[in-house]
């Protein structure tokens, strides 16, 4: 199944389109996924500064390797969260769907990107509303996506991402903290 016909047969049926590539576990997809959702970030974030053409592979590689890092976090915890609820899961199929749910968050970051083209909106002052927003929106499209899928109830879907982002949030925040400490005893 070639990735870009998978990508706009989603946007024209996404009824039938995602159920089909969550259960055929389409690894190669959700990679793609994760790298669109990290080169946009990389982009909007460096928007204006001059980076070398090394720089910007290597930013674009540790947020990569961060977003599958992430992604298998998370769909291990909501797959376990789930199976506890009695809502049979798979783990691959969730991994799917959070790296499908990089081509939402790429998109909403291009039409971000779009709106601070426009110097008299002052967009950049909004910039933590906006990736606050932008994580919400992917947070719903992974709510919807379990509900479609395994026939959860709302609150039971969001109930198992919200618990698969506490180790997400503790594993990347005791990183950040070790990685500050780590500088500061070098210097």
């Amino acid at each position: 199944m070639s990735v870009l016909k998978t990508y706009f047969r989603f946007f024209k049926e996404p009824q039938e389109a995602l159920p089909q590539l969550v259960r055929a576990r389409a690894f190669k997809e959700a990679c793609l996924g994760y790298l669109t959702a990290a080169l946009s970030c990389v982009v909007l974030c460096n928007l204006g500064d001059s980076l070398s053409i090394p720089v910007f592979v290597f930013k674009t590689a540790i947020l990569f390797v961060t977003e599958v890092t992430a992604g298998y976090i998370l769909a291990s915890f909501c797959a376990l969260f789930l199976d506890f609820g009695k809502v049979e899961t798979s783990p691959a199929q969730l991994f799917v769907l959070v790296g499908f749910s990089g081509f939402i968050k790429s998109l909403l970051m291009v039409f971000v990107l779009l709106c601070a083209t426009v110097p008299a909106a002052r967009l950049f002052l909004l910039a933590p509303c906006v990736f606050v927003a932008v994580w919400g929106l992917q947070l719903a499209f992974l709510t919807r996506g379990v509900m479609r899928l395994y026939g959860a109830t709302a609150g039971k879907s969001l109930g198992a991402w919200l618990f698969a982002l506490v180790p997400v949030v503790v594993v990347f925040g005791l990183s950040a903290v070790f990685f500050v400490w780590t500088l500061v005893l070098l210097f």
